[in-house]
């Protein structure tokens, strides 16, 4: 964060991905002659989506070398580079012989648990890539694409403003009727409370210092609320993560919100500050943080197989040991994202590769065809959804 009309290939892959849903059925139809109808055919071969919340996971700047390959040789390899304090310790904590294993010591949850129940997307060395619209590669611009399915060409900084463009948060409320508190965002950064709608008030949010209010406060937000203040974040512009993630807990807990949006930004913090050994300390935090919302919301009825969690990145950042720090437009590394999407509507795939580049504006798309609802009618010129993130056997 402290970085500074449908196209015809659209179309053709709309087309395509309905094409391997249409043509099985009509072969089906073709092979029973005077067997039973189309319809009954149809009806056999797809099922109504299981999902009825969505939770979106936002981690600031996380790079696919760490996701993929767990802590980096590269980076790693100079300790004035890396800032690494005690090589020893973070060697031992997070260093084995292959990436998978690194990968497995570093986010052992994700990779254990998470991954096999859904799709992750994003690994360029085995031929899966995903990458920004917008060429900027920084953090307001990769929320916004995020959010409305599209490069937003006046997105330019990331000076905490709203702007003029819908969002998925808001069309999700509205189509579905949802009450102010069945939508939700809460972030670290307060530029996440003018990102995510583009009318004040649209929803409920709770962004950077903000307390939750008295009337709907627990007793554990309203310790949580005044620890936030003692609590030395990183840089000024944020608060910590562990208090944004344990007031969205709960939050989920307590007002059972549709769409959940978790925003959290202290792996973009470490990085910017050059210290990988903490980085990586915190991306293992972070993959206790999933840990702690999965198993949450499968003990919550009407959450435990019927939930569907996207987890996502807003850039990616630089590669070699002197600009691994850093992320914007001409730094290599920047552009490389990656999705994971887990849910009872998505296949149990794991890592998928190699995979057609997918990118950020998809997932809008995607998490609205997780509702039932049209992405066409939110915003027509937003990214198609992702087809690896669907069964393809689900029907709205």
């Amino acid at each position: 964060m402290r970085a500074r009309a449908l196209t015809s290939r659209r179309v053709a892959a709309w087309l395509a991905a309905a094409a391997t849903l249409v043509l099985p059925i009509a072969r089906c139809v073709q092979a029973a002659g005077s067997g039973p109808s189309a319809g009954a055919v149809s009806a056999r071969v797809t099922r109504p989506l299981r999902t009825r919340n969505v939770i979106l996971v936002t981690v600031d700047g996380l790079r696919i070398q760490e996701l993929f390959t767990g802590m980096d040789p590269i980076v790693a390899q100079k300790e004035k580079r890396s800032g690494i304090y005690d090589l020893e310790r973070t060697r031992k904590r997070f260093w084995r012989d292959t990436p998978e294993e690194r990968r497995a010591a570093l986010l052992p949850y994700f990779w254990g648990t998470l991954a096999p129940q859904g799709i992750v997307l994003g690994d360029k060395w085995k031929g899966s890539s995903v990458h920004p619209k917008n060429p900027l590669l920084f953090s307001a611009p990769g929320y916004m694409e995020i959010l409305t399915g599209q490069y937003q060409p006046d997105v330019v900084s990331n000076d905490v403003k709203r702007y003029p463009h819908s969002t998925v948060l808001e069309f999700v409320r509205r189509e579905l009727g949802l009450g102010r508190r069945q939508v939700a965002t809460i972030g670290s950064w307060e530029g996440f409370a003018t990102l995510s709608s583009s009318e004040e008030g649209a929803f409920f949010t709770n962004a950077g210092y903000e307390r939750i209010p008295a009337d709907m406060a627990t007793a554990r937000m309203a310790w949580l609320g005044d620890l936030q203040f003692e609590i030395m974040a990183l840089w000024e512009e944020g608060r910590s993560d562990a208090v944004t993630f344990n007031l969205a807990v709960e939050y989920l807990k307590t007002q059972r919100p549709r769409l959940l949006y978790i925003a959290l930004g202290e792996s973009d913090d470490w990085a910017h500050a050059r210290r990988y050994d903490r980085l990586l300390d915190y991306i293992n935090v972070f993959d206790a943080y999933l840990k702690t919302l999965w198993e949450t919301v499968q003990s919550l009825d009407g959450y435990s197989g019927r939930t569907t969690l996207i987890v996502t990145t807003d850039h990616g950042r630089g590669i070699t040991p002197a600009d691994w720090v850093e992320h914007d437009e001409g730094i290599e590394g920047s552009a490389d994202i990656w999705i994971a999407v887990i849910g009872p509507d998505t296949p149990d795939r794991g890592e998928v590769a190699p995979y057609p580049t997918v990118h950020q504006a998809d997932v809008a798309a995607t998490l609205l065809r997780f509702f039932g609802l049209n992405p066409g009618a939110f915003n027509a010129e937003a990214g198609p959804p992702i087809p690896a993130a669907l069964q393809a056997d689900s029907a709205p």
